[in-house]
């Protein structure tokens, strides 16, 4: 059994609770899209993540210094969102975790597929975004076959 759920758009960093175990299996499409990320410019960020401006400032900050591979917070423990705040990770038992790391996968934008302890970093992008590249003009066209093949 599979379990997909939604990221969230709040997120924290938190490397001292648990390790991560991996990388997200697809980090070289992640990279790929930082690099489209930083590219952009303030309003087009902004308009990109249709927020405010606190909140495009701190993503700005955030892909502008961004490092994929540092300093990373398993996934189960970074997204705050209404549904991660009622799983509850941090309370749940070591065995209850591995029961999720198994059949649990989360859809990001920016991830692809990511497992609980995937380790991630602090982003914003949405699945339906319109950030296009070579060969795509959005989000779901980037990820399109690769997600559907490893669900």
């Amino acid at each position: 059994m599979r379990i997909i759920i939604s990221p969230a758009k709040k997120m924290r960093m938190d490397t001292d609770f648990l390790d991560c175990r991996q990388m997200p299996q697809f980090i070289s499409e992640s990279q790929t899209l930082l690099a489209l990320l930083q590219k952009l410019n303030y309003e087009e960020a902004k308009s990109l993540w249709k927020c405010n401006d606190a909140i495009a400032t701190l993503n700005v900050e955030r892909i502008r210094d961004m490092d994929v591979t540092r300093n990373l917070t398993p996934a189960i423990f970074s997204y705050e969102g209404i549904q991660y705040q009622y799983m509850a990770p941090g309370v749940l038992q070591m065995e209850e975790l591995e029961y999720l790391q198994q059949h649990l996968r989360i859809l990001s934008g920016f991830y692809g597929i990511v497992r609980p302890f995937d380790g991630v970093v602090p982003y914003r992008l949405e699945m339906q975004a319109k950030l296009s590249g070579p060969g795509f003009k959005s989000i779901y066209e980037f990820w399109n076959r690769k997600l559907a093949d490893q669900l």
